[in-house]
């Protein structure tokens, strides 16, 4: 889920805790049914990859 900030800077949020990661540094990051994830800790990208379908389902009833 991409959000825009007013700084203009762009940021990606962790499926898993919802923190702001920046797509062009991200700590960890991970391909699941094509599209990419990024997480700010391996705890967060261990949790996901554990339960891909459940963070993907969360993210999507938000939009």
């Amino acid at each position: 889920m991409r959000k825009f900030y007013p700084t203009g800077q762009e940021f990606e949020i962790d499926p898993v805790c919802e923190m702001k990661v920046d797509p062009k540094n991200p700590p960890f990051q991970v391909v699941h049914k094509g599209r990419t994830y990024y997480f700010c800790s391996e705890v967060c990208k261990h949790l996901f990859e554990r339960i891909p379908d459940q963070y993907v389902r969360i993210e999507e009833d938000k939009v």
